[in-house]
């Protein structure tokens, strides 16, 4: 999970509330807002440099949706507060592979991990054969942050099991001050502004170039 640094609520959304300080979400998805709920969607994923807010997927408009942490359904509140919203990708695939926020939908409890929380890329570790577990065996928390987002489904394995696979090699091919350039540049955002897919799993691989 990597971390997502919040900063101000785009000007749609801020414009929506100061024309209606009772906007509630349902109000907000009508035709009225379309354009604004757009923005709104492209604001949050290039905030999070186009990667799930969760399993770090790229995504893009069309296959993501707006996730709300805390579930509107429960608090409705929290509907429109920018600090609740996120950009999830819809976690569709064979059975057992549903993830992320169409996994989530209305589980929320308090000590759920939040991406914005300052160390939630350190509560995780990865393994060779594509598992997320937690840094901590004893962290519950991390275990049922895991189960609740699907983290470990069948196809998110293969896809970081792939990922260490592809590195892995380089590692053995590159010299060391090589390697680390590689890794250190994949990291960064390209000119389009997307971080890699699994950023924190690339990240895990070589700690020691950090």
């Amino acid at each position: 999970m990597k971390r997502i640094v919040k900063t101000v609520p785009p000007e749609s959304l801020a414009q929506a509330l100061q024309r209606n300080p009772h906007l509630t979400w349902e109000e907000f998805c009508k035709r009225a807002y379309m354009d604004a709920k757009s923005k709104l969607g492209e604001y949050l994923r290039a905030e999070q440099g186009y990667l799930c807010c969760y399993c770090e997927e790229e995504i893009v408009k069309g296959v993501s949706h707006i996730e709300h942490f805390m579930p509107k359904s429960i608090y409705p509140q929290f509907g429109l507060d920018y600090h609740n919203l996120f950009a999830s990708c819809n976690g569709c695939g064979k059975d057992g592979d549903l993830t992320c926020g169409m996994k989530k939908r209305d589980i929320y409890f308090r000590t759920l991990i939040k991406p914005t929380e300052e160390n939630c890329e350190e509560r995780f570790i990865y393994t060779a054969d594509g598992q997320i577990l937690p840094k901590d065996e004893e962290d519950e928390i991390a275990w049922q942050t895991i189960a609740v987002l699907g983290l470990n489904s069948p196809k998110l394995r293969r896809r970081r099991e792939m990922l260490f696979e592809e590195i892995s090699n380089l590692r053995s091919l590159l010299p060391p001050w090589d390697f680390a350039r590689y890794i250190a540049i994949r990291l960064e955002k390209n000119p389009r502004g997307r971080f890699c897919e699994f950023w924190t799993t690339v990240r895990y691989f070589a700690p020691d170039v950090f």
